[in-house]
């Protein structure tokens, strides 16, 4: 791949001459080869087209709401633009850290921490308490702290047994992807 810089004649050039594809990226001319036709596809290779493609209609959906693209457009960097980082947010999902559960006593008021991380935003994350025989204890909203990085979900509900009672996590990031991590008590 070529790049042309203060050239007259290639100067805002795009398009296509014989073998040679021209485009413009940051108000740079980049000339290339035609790219080559590929005759079928692995089973991965795929999956991977239609993720990508179902990337790129997030990406499009992001740029067409002005609040949306405003907020990525903030957190870009130089060459990358909103649609570029919302496909990149498009394919990593939401990583959960280690719950820790030393505040929760079963108690009204006891508390789960957990740290979870984006590589752009999370958008929300779940806690669920359940008993050992799968019945629903409680659920609900951990609320993120003031570190930007651990969310806390106070408890709602009295729990005698604790256990062997599991707890689930979910994290969902802008494109909805959901991330799940679950312990044991």
């Amino acid at each position: 791949m070529a790049k042309n810089k203060n050239n007259a004649v290639m100067h805002g050039m795009s398009g296509k001459i014989n073998i040679v594809v021209f485009r413009q990226r940051n108000g740079e001319t980049i000339a290339s080869m035609i790219p080559k036709e590929i005759q079928g596809m692995s089973p991965k290779q795929e999956t991977i087209r239609l993720t990508f493609k179902d990337a790129a209609r997030y990406a499009k959906a992001v740029i067409t709401d002005p609040a949306l693209k405003l907020e990525y457009e903030l957190r870009t960097k130089p060459g990358q633009t909103a649609y570029n980082l919302a496909i990149a947010d498009f394919f990593k999902a939401p990583v959960i850290g280690e719950i820790d559960n030393t505040g929760y006593s079963g108690q009204t008021g006891s508390t789960i921490k957990v740290p979870v991380t984006d590589d752009f935003k999370v958008v929300s994350v779940k806690v669920k308490i359940e008993n050992t025989d799968g019945t629903l204890v409680e659920e609900g909203d951990a609320i993120l702290q003031n570190d930007g990085l651990h969310r806390t979900y106070t408890s709602t509900q009295t729990n005698s047994s604790l256990t062997g009672d599991i707890i689930t996590v979910t994290a969902f990031d802008m494109p909805g992807h959901a991330s799940i991590k679950q312990k044991t008590m």
